[in-house]
């Protein structure tokens, strides 16, 4: 029996085919296949280049395939899932798949006991929480207007605005404010409203200039280790948030000791200030609550829960 296991995220995607050992055939990697950012025909583009690569070096073709799962992010809401399993219908036929939000496959691949809660925070961010019973909790991923904000993207955002009121001197300087020229490629402020202006219209073809935005968190980072204050208050007001959702997901769970995976980049950035805030506001909601780095990325999950549904 072999099986798909795909992880679609906003910034990459991964594919890859396993035996029912667990041996991999074959991996495979797209780029961003959110379709609530970059559109539903380039997101199925990018997976289907993923899951190809995979079958190519697996010497497997598709017919082979047992069963797959797709994890994507922008898989929210019922309708959101409608149209990507017809898309996904529509790529693959012949398939048989399970859809599910992203955070199920990377709390899968990282929970030691099989349930817990997950907290993704890449260039998004997510969370879900499955109880000991089997329960799945997935939060809307639709952004801070639907109670879950701190991604990358939603720090950008604290960046920019921090840096155009430091230039505009309606706000303290910061050492933001180079920082986020040089990122972006651009020699003034004047020139950077240019290109927000097309990011805001036109996501889907602001791609290269969303992937220079998200570029700034490690900067981010790198200054608040530094001392700028700015960096500093953007990394305790997303950590904080996001502790808290992870300590409320807990509470839900009814059990003392909960397992919190964490998933994404932003959590290992180099300054403590973002994990710091994290922990404590998970703390004082689920004081028995433990944190940890999964060692497995999220596509081994999806290939977890194919061999399950398999």
């Amino acid at each position: 029996m072999i099986f798909l296991g795909v992880d679609g995220g906003g910034s990459k995607t991964a594919a890859m085919i396993c035996d029912e050992k667990g041996n991999v055939l074959g991996e495979g990697f797209g780029g961003p296949s959110n379709y609530q950012m970059v559109g539903m025909e380039f997101a199925l583009g990018e997976i289907s280049r993923a899951v190809d690569e995979a079958l190519q070096k697996g010497g497997v073709s598709l017919g082979e395939i047992q069963r797959a799962v797709f994890g994507l992010s922008g898989a929210d809401l019922p309708e959101n899932f409608r149209k990507l399993e017809e898309g996904l219908k529509n790529t693959f036929p012949g398939l048989s798949f399970l859809l599910v939000n992203d955070t199920w496959i990377a709390l899968r691949a990282g929970a030691k006991k099989g349930w817990g809660v997950c907290i993704v925070c890449g260039s998004g961010a997510n969370a879900c929480a499955r109880s000991p019973s089997g329960e799945w909790f997935t939060l809307a991923g639709l952004g801070y207007e639907s109670g879950l904000g701190g991604g990358g993207l939603d720090m950008v955002r604290d960046v920019l605005h921090f840096s155009y009121r430091a230039v505009q001197g309606t706000g303290p300087q910061t050492t933001l404010v180079p920082a986020v020229l040089e990122e972006m490629g651009v020699e003034s402020f004047e020139e950077l409203s240019g290109l927000l202006l097309k990011v805001m219209t036109s996501p889907a073809s602001a791609l290269f200039e969303m992937e220079r935005a998200l570029g700034m968190i490690p900067r981010v980072f790198q200054l608040a280790s530094e001392g700028d204050w700015a960096s500093q208050e953007i990394l305790m007001k997303h950590g904080s948030h996001l502790g808290e959702v992870a300590g409320y997901l807990a509470k839900k769970l009814k059990e003392e000791e909960v397992d919190v995976v964490l998933q994404g980049g932003v959590f290992k950035g180099e300054c403590p200030i973002f994990l710091d805030a994290f922990n404590l506001s998970l703390h004082r909601i689920a004081p028995h609550a433990r944190t940890f780095f999964p060692e497995h990325p999220p596509v081994y999950g999806a290939i977890l829960l194919a061999m399950e549904e398999g």
